[in-house]
């Protein structure tokens, strides 16, 4: 048994006892592969000469990562239409702005920028990662959202357009041919489910870290494994960012306070008052690929936020009611927190998620 999945089991079974939430569905820190429907139908726009092969098979889970249970409504078929839907850009009111404008391949599913709404006006948070979310009970920094439908049906009426978007692609004879391999004619309500789909089989996993644990002795830096030591023990990283996932699914407050004359978020207060200034604590898996960091982008690069928790969030003056009891400050050497980056480091593979296996063209035409 890995290091990982003993802390794993000892952790998760503690918050269990305790009558606390898990780190997500699925059991088990072993490998798994998703349970959806891989399906083997072919697409076909009738009379207009444009046949699709089967889809390609769903994704399997990395190494590293629990078994996910995918319902089986999620289809390679629903997938491969997802993909595409995701980077097509006649999705967006202004005809030219894809989910993949916020939530970019190279920036690990989010953004470089705290990115503005089509009508200009600040988002009001950073765009959070979609990685590993086939573990995840509610969605968004503040978990409003209870399931991945619901999330996207959210998201494209904000920022996208639903009605006139399915009219312009249902022109298109690929998108049909897609639609109809998919199950059935072009709909709102199956390009939701088909977004959900692929959204919800980005799996991050199979990290250097991952790997080194398996036996690969040269896959993480040698100071990776005492940083693992010092994120499950002296750091306390792990109380929150509970492997193999790296997070417990929950909300905390990090004492990112308002200053003068900014607006204040309440986060997981607008659900639970009780829980004011608390936000999802995010995966660590592909963070070197997702800066800048927290709900707000404060943090520009994954030292800053590390030295943020390490110093209990006391960075902008913020008392003890607005810091989650967990977040304390600990004290380590410049080895000691060379060696927690490192292993933090390590969790994330060389280069982040591609992008599409056939982004749609400028007329939205583009590949099958």
């Amino acid at each position: 048994m890995s290091r990982t999945a003993a802390l794993a089991i000892a952790l998760l079974g503690g918050v269990a006892a305790a009558g606390g939430c898990s780190s997500g569905g699925g059991g088990g820190t072993g490998t798994g592969t998703g349970t959806g429907t891989t399906g083997a139908r072919t697409g076909t726009a009738a009379g207009e000469g444009v046949t699709l092969p089967p889809a390609p098979p769903l994704p399997g889970v990395p190494q590293g990562l629990p078994p996910a249970a995918l319902p089986p409504t999620v289809t390679a078929e629903l997938v491969a239409l997802g993909e595409r839907l995701f980077f097509e850009p006649r999705l967006g009111k202004d005809g030219a702005a894809a989910c993949a404008r916020c939530h970019a391949p190279p920036y690990g599913t989010t953004s470089e920028i705290r990115t503005t709404t089509l009508g200009g006006k600040p988002n009001l948070r950073h765009t959070p990662a979609l990685i590993n979310l086939a573990w995840t009970r509610a969605l968004g920094w503040d978990g409003r959202h209870g399931s991945l439908d619901e999330a996207v049906r959210a998201h494209w009426k904000g920022q996208l357009d639903v009605a006139p978007s399915i009219a312009a692609i249902e022109a298109d004879p690929v998108y049909r041919a897609h639609f109809a391999r998919a199950g059935r004619g072009p709909s709102v309500d199956l390009a939701v489910a088909a977004l959900a789909a692929y959204v919800v089989t980005r799996h991050e996993g199979d990290a250097p870290f991952d790997r080194f644990e398996r036996g690969d002795a040269a896959a993480a830096p040698p100071e990776a494994a005492k940083g693992y030591e010092l994120f499950a023990g002296k750091a306390q990283c792990s109380t929150c960012h509970v492997p193999p996932l790296y997070t417990d699914d929950e909300f905390h407050a990090l004492g990112l306070i308002a200053q003068a004359g900014e607006a204040g978020d309440e986060g997981r207060g607008r659900l639970d008052p009780a829980r004011r200034g608390a936000f999802r604590t995010p995966t660590l898996r592909g963070a070197v690929h997702t800066a800048p960091y927290f709900h707000d982008g404060s943090a520009a690069t994954l030292e800053d936020a590390i030295d943020w928790h390490l110093a209990g969030g006391r960075g902008r003056g913020a008392g003890p009611d607005a810091i989650d009891p967990a977040l304390v400050a600990v004290t380590l050497t410049a080895d000691e927190r060379a060696q927690l980056i490192a292993f933090v480091r390590a969790l994330s593979p060389p280069t982040p998620p591609r992008g599409p296996i056939a982004a749609p063209g400028a007329s939205g035409g583009g590949a099958p």
